[in-house]
């Protein structure tokens, strides 16, 4: 149960990194059917779901009646609250097959990342930062996040073998890495203009190998790019000039499937697992915030798409 255990930290310096490859000009879009199920923590007042599994194991963040961030594994069914010992509070962010879970969480001394593993928690500090955050963690443990400079300027970072690695887009004002596969194929978001002004200048990003590859939802005001799977599908969310968001899914070649909460402005996808199920967050009319897991709702031939509502029931 993750709900115990210790803290420790890691430190290692950074390097850079390549090249840039465009291809958001030949993008296109797709609508798909898919089945949605709310995900809510019992009692909380806001829930955020942010990562899963293959097993379907879920985690993400809630916020209780008064009004502090809790981390959260959804198991089989079975809810368990996480939280890192003497933290203000805790966030989820990314499970692995493993079920070794990323997140942040916060303290007197600022904002650190984390990796919970058989129970204890780790604290991940990119060296010289005053921010850091891990978002996600792949099957052979390796890890991306974001961190904050001493200057105030925000990158994306990777954490392989013990070895950080700074991550920027080239020119970019700020970039966030936010997935990471087993081949070490990284996604994120940039902008070039500063990160209070970001609105409407989002783009996402792959990183494979030392190459950039930027995207953007077609016609959309700004993109972000979150998390990777191991086929190389991002999922994300975009929003038009009016404000409204919807998430997305990102094939390998460029192409994209809306993936929208109904009756809703405001949703978006978090992560996917390689059976194709997503889990993502939505607003609902009356401006509560809920999690959800979405599956297709018509399998093509021959994917590797499986309905986990079974898995995340506890019922096999």
């Amino acid at each position: 149960m993750p709900t115990t255990s210790q803290v420790a930290g890691m430190f290692v310096w950074p390097v850079a990194l390549g090249l840039i490859l465009w291809l958001g000009s030949v993008a296109r879009s797709e609508q798909a059917s898919f089945n949605f199920i709310s995900i809510d923590f019992p009692g909380a007042t806001l829930t955020r779901t942010t990562g899963i599994n293959s097993a379907g194991q879920i985690v993400g963040r809630y916020l209780d009646s008064s009004a502090r961030f809790h981390g959260f594994l959804l198991s089989e069914g079975t809810y368990s609250s996480m939280d890192v010992p003497g933290a203000l509070f805790t966030i989820a962010h990314g499970i692995n097959d493993a079920g070794q879970i990323v997140g942040r969480y916060g303290d007197t001394r600022g904002t650190h990342g984390f990796v919970l593993r058989e129970g204890s928690f780790d604290t991940i500090n990119f060296p010289g930062a005053v921010y850091t955050a891990v978002a996600q963690i792949n099957s052979s443990g390796d890890i991306a996040g974001t961190y904050i400079d001493g200057g105030g300027a925000q990158h994306g970072f990777s954490l392989i073998e013990d070895t950080f690695k700074s991550i920027d887009f080239p020119g970019a004002s700020f970039s966030e890495a936010i997935g990471i596969n087993s081949e070490g194929v990284i996604s994120g978001v940039y902008s070039f203009v500063t990160r209070l002004e970001t609105a409407n200048n989002n783009h996402g990003f792959v990183l494979d190998h030392g190459e950039f590859t930027s995207f953007d939802f077609p016609d959309a005001a700004t993109t972000f790019g979150w998390k990777i799977d191991e086929r190389g599908q991002v999922v994300g969310c975009w929003a038009d000039a009016n404000g409204v968001v919807r998430g997305f899914l990102r094939n390998r070649g460029g192409s994209f499937v809306t993936v929208d909460f109904p009756g809703t402005t405001y949703s978006y996808a978090s992560a996917m697992n390689e059976h194709g199920a997503i889990v993502g967050t939505y607003i609902d009319a009356g401006d509560k915030t809920h999690g959800y897991l979405a599956t297709r709702s018509r399998r093509e031939p021959n994917s590797h798409e499986e309905d986990l509502r079974v898995l995340t029931s506890g019922k096999r």
